[in-house]
């Protein structure tokens, strides 16, 4: 029910509601608004103006909005402990806007003439940094994948020019990922961001940010935010790189 352009408008302080009320939907279509502004650890003007971004003349249609949004889905799908198919299904709606569309292209203008491209991630987006690079590899497009994010860059050795990194974090927040960033950035590089929030402190170090906006699952430090859109959007942009290469 909230767009990608739309999504993307958001400011820090807007983007902590859209998280609070995706994650606690249900309870938000009854919550007086003093109540959603004090979960959400922000002042009451500042859900009226999320609400009048995305759409909605007031708080009250919001809720409304939530109540049959909720319907809707409950129609459709089935009710489980956890069923990851209605972010997802939210999620493939976002990728056929015009906006999302862009990105993509945006994307394949960065990394279709980079002499390397580097695929780095911690932990799970470590995997994927591995499947990744694979993939355009496959696609054939020069691709590896860093393991260490300790590795060194000698200025001796200077990376090629062009080089562009693909940066998986969920946060966008993680230290050890933005210390790997910031150590690149001197380089003649581009740093290309899939990340799960638009306004984290990655986003706002990479030249071009690509964001998933999915409900984030965490128990203490382990994450179990689905990774099901990364996976796809590295094979989209791996099937039209070889679009490109057989042309």
């Amino acid at each position: 029910m909230f767009s990608y352009e739309k999504l993307q408008t958001l400011n820090d302080i807007e983007t902590a509601i859209y998280n609070y009320i995706v994650k606690h939907e249900a309870a938000v279509e009854t919550m007086p608004i003093r109540d959603l502004a004090q979960h959400a650890h922000v002042s009451t003007a500042s859900v009226l103006r999320f609400a009048e971004k995305m759409g909605y003349d007031g708080y009250a249609e919001l809720r409304f909005a939530l109540k049959q949004d909720r319907k809707t889905k409950e129609a459709e799908f089935q009710a489980t402990s956890y069923d990851g198919s209605v972010p997802l299904a939210d999620f493939f709606n976002k990728v056929n806007s015009a906006d999302f569309n862009k990105l993509i292209d945006d994307a394949l203008a960065i990394v279709q003439h980079a002499p390397l491209v580097m695929f780095f991630g911690l932990g799970s987006g470590n995997s994927l940094a591995q499947y990744g690079a694979r993939f355009w590899s496959n696609a054939g497009q020069i691709a590896l994948p860093v393991f260490d994010p300790f590795q060194p860059f000698p200025q001796s050795s200077p990376l090629p020019a062009g080089t562009v990194f693909i940066v998986l974090s969920v946060s966008g927040e993680t230290p050890e990922v933005i210390d790997f960033v910031n150590k690149v950035r001197p380089e003649n590089v581009k740093v290309i961001a899939v990340t799960n929030s638009g306004n984290s402190t990655l986003a706002k170090l990479a030249d071009l940010t690509i964001a998933y906006f999915m409900p984030e699952i965490k128990h203490a430090s382990l994450n179990l935010t689905t990774q099901v859109p990364v996976v796809y959007l590295i094979e989209l942009i791996g099937h039209k790189l070889d679009e490109l290469n057989h042309q």
